[in-house]
């Protein structure tokens, strides 16, 4: 007798074939991690990770979350072995892939990026943002024909991939009106049909187009869309950071610091680079880093994520309580945590530079924590640095003042104040060095500057423009050219268009 085939129940949380096979209890420590991570709460999302992992679930997945999360909280070593756990259960996971790649860029490992996005690319090579990614870590290195060429496939099979048109233009030098890029950019945007950020791409790179055949009123036309269109996505008044800086100057008093005894670390090697964002720090940095006993570090967030975590508490809306609340210890690990992090970065150059310029308002924590530091301040006229802040769409969301004429003067007055209350409480403990004339006397302000960094004289830092390093800011085409001056008094250019800005200015 034929009898007819029994019908099999699937077990709960048991994957499709081809997929990972997960026991009930597994799918469901998995739904809570995930359900935990996406409303924040990392420590429980972390928890039912790490039980999975104990489980030896072989499902890629929890590996991954599991490494976003130690990225997220600082431990990066942590996050290779995970995305390097999961890649191996899923050699061709495009996710974990793309992971991997991202926390090799991530932590300034950028030749190790390249080969990571060289991978998914040949892997999957219809993904478009591993092709564009890919493009990013060698316009960081310099390569700019092999980045170009990267951005002109994915314009031509994807038009409306509005960030290969904005970077593109950055490294591209436009002639005249009739380059063909920029009516396919025009075209696209009076399109009507693109999402705001991808209409804010395109408004600043068309301004960067017509500034570079000099039509200046082109150029702000289109400025003033792209700030305008980014400057919608915040709800942006002045009161919140001058709330801060009056806490950290009322903080960072004389007398207040007078009081505090701090075991410190004597450690000479950090060099911060600080100043307005577009004050000329990259500049500063490379030619630092051109030096063989530096390594150029780039933009790093160690200063502030530590300064959250010790030091602003929620409770206090993120800002400083009075110095002699905090135990003295707490400056102690504020300085061999960032030096460790240092170590992790690069264990091979006496000197390190950290050139996130808003570490200006970590000084006072800089000195307690780090007092044989080096800082060292860069100086710009304010009319040119605030135009050049206008002429950026910034990749963070960090500077929400950027993108309107009035705050960034009113921003850059409350920077001026910052500092010259560090120069009162810290009188010689940081060097200014002027971007203008840096820019006339190069030779001359760079011996300054080495002998304030307690460097020796080398050639190699006079030819900046030489030197193979990583450039990941805004500057990455400037500064691998050799020392220029049309940057300076750019604003009369457009002083016209600028009178908002000049009377802010001229009222501090």
């Amino acid at each position: 007798m034929n009898r007819k085939p029994r019908k099999t129940r699937k077990a709960p949380g048991k994957a499709t074939p081809g997929k990972p096979q997960l026991t009930r209890q597994q799918a469901d420590l998995l739904q809570q991690g995930s359900a935990a991570q996406a409303r924040g709460d990392l420590v429980a999302a972390e928890a039912a990770y790490r039980r999975l992992a104990a489980s030896k679930v072989k499902a890629p997945q929890p590996y991954g979350n599991l490494a976003r999360i130690c990225a997220q909280t600082e431990r990066e070593d942590e996050a290779f072995e995970l995305w390097n756990t999961a890649l191996a259960m899923a050699p061709g996971s495009l996710e974990a892939g793309m992971g991997l790649a991202g926390l090799y860029e991530q932590t300034g490992q950028i030749d190790r990026a390249i080969e990571a996005y060289r991978r998914i690319v040949t892997t999957h090579p219809g993904y478009v943002p591993a092709r564009y990614l890919l493009a990013n870590q060698f316009k960081a290195r310099g390569r700019f024909e092999d980045a170009a060429t990267l951005y002109r496939q994915i314009m031509s099979e994807q038009p409306d991939y509005a960030q290969a048109h904005f970077t593109y233009a950055g490294i591209h030098t436009y002639r005249d009106a009739n380059d063909p890029h920029i009516a396919t950019m025009q075209k696209l945007l009076q399109s009507g049909g693109l999402p705001a950020d991808k209409r804010t791409q395109l408004a600043f790179a068309l301004a960067k187009a017509f500034e570079d055949f000099e039509d200046y009123d082109g150029a702000f036309e289109y400025l003033e869309t792209g700030n305008r269109l980014r400057r919608e996505g915040f709800h942006y008044t002045i009161d919140s950071d001058a709330e801060l800086i009056r806490n950290i100057i009322d903080t960072f008093s004389a007398a207040a610091l007078a009081q505090v005894r701090v075991d410190a670390d004597p450690s000479r090697r950090p060099i911060f680079v600080v100043g307005m964002v577009r004050s000329g720090t990259t500049l500063v940095e490379k030619i630092l880093a051109s030096h063989s006993e530096v390594h150029g570090a780039g933009e790093l967030q160690y200063i502030w994520s530590l300064a959250a975590k010790l030091f602003l508490k929620p409770a206090l809306r993120y800002q400083f309580a009075p110095l002699a609340a905090y135990p003295a210890g707490a400056f102690t690990q504020l300085g061999k945590a960032y030096l460790a992090k240092l170590a992790r970065l690069d264990d091979l150059s006496p000197r390190v530079t950290d050139k996130m310029p808003f570490n200006m308002m970590m000084i006072g924590l800089i000195r307690l924590a780090l007092p044989n530091a080096k800082i060292v301040h860069c100086v710009r006229d304010a009319r040119d640095t605030c135009l050049s802040i206008y002429r950026q769409n910034f990749t963070t969301g960090n500077y929400r003042f950027a993108y309107d004429l009035r705050s960034i003067g009113q921003f850059h007055n409350l920077y001026r104040k910052l500092m010259r209350h560090w120069d009162e409480v810290f009188p010689g403990m940081i060097y200014d060095i002027n971007y203008e004339s840096l820019t006339h006397h190069p030779e001359h302000e760079i011996r300054g500057l080495l002998e304030a960094c307690e460097l020796e004289w080398q050639d190699d830092c006079l030819h900046f423009d030489k030197s193979p390093g990583v450039v990941r800011t805004a500057s990455y085409f400037q500064v691998r050219q050799p020392m220029y001056t049309r940057s300076v008094k750019l604003w009369r250019r457009y002083e016209k268009h600028l009178q908002p800005l000049l009377e802010v200015l001229e009222a501090y």
